[in-house]
């Protein structure tokens, strides 16, 4: 397994390239959360297919990069401690603050605990396939996906956005393209193994209505049992 990225754009085909390392912590919005938020969205157009919200609970957990991560603009606390506040001026200074505060568990928990609705999401910790940083105490892996380079609010999954909760192209209409993969993955909406990973990349990339762009397969891990 090599630490590299799969490019794809307007040719279809894809290409290798080089990668940067990322291995870091991600702030996801907590996947029941997330459902419940686009519920109402889905039963307009209601499409009973994959594990796209429909029903009161989802049929499929998805624990991957693609849950809407916090952002900068996010509402703060009112009441922040002084080491909050030092880092809270810190990033606002300097928006690439907020990825260097996702290198350690301690000072991402700091950055969530900014925000006032910092219940709603949850740490996972990444890294690129094919390498090996140390994975934190405490945190177990889960699975693989497929996204867009992670920064401290996650990233585009191409799980999440065809099989899951579409935002951009999302999926066949008929909802039998992917069945194969979508069986396929495991409890958390992520699969066991690379090279399932990457067949589903594949196999979606060659579609013509697919997103396309820069994809690593990343290694999902997170803190069990908290």
């Amino acid at each position: 397994m090599k630490n590299v990225c799969y490019e794809c754009y307007e040719t279809g085909c894809i290409t290798e390239k080089e990668m940067y390392d990322i291995a870091q912590f991600v702030t996801v919005k907590k996947y029941d959360v997330l459902y419940t938020e686009e519920l109402p969205r889905f039963r307009k157009q209601p499409l009973k297919i994959y594990a796209l919200p429909y029903d009161d609970q989802p049929v499929k957990i998805y624990n991957g990069t693609g849950r809407m991560g916090l952002d900068l603009g996010d509402k703060q606390r009112k009441k922040l401690t002084d080491l909050q506040k030092q880092l809270s001026k810190k990033f606002f200074d300097d928006f690439n603050f907020a990825d260097e505060l996702m290198q350690t568990e301690y000072t991402a928990l700091q950055f969530l605990s900014l925000f006032e609705k910092s219940d709603n999401f949850e740490l996972i910790w990444v890294r690129n396939s094919g390498t090996n940083h140390a994975i934190p105490e405490g945190y177990q892996f889960i699975g693989y996906d497929i996204s867009y380079p992670c920064d401290y609010s996650g990233s585009f999954s191409i799980i999440c956005d065809c099989m899951f909760v579409c935002r951009w192209h999302g999926c066949d209409e008929e909802g039998v393209l992917f069945l194969p993969e979508f069986s396929n993955l495991n409890a958390n909406g992520l699969f066991d193994d690379w090279k399932s990973a990457y067949d589903y990349m594949v196999k979606y990339l060659s579609e013509e209505w697919s997103e396309r762009g820069e994809y690593c397969i990343f290694e999902i891990f997170k803190k069990l049992n908290r």
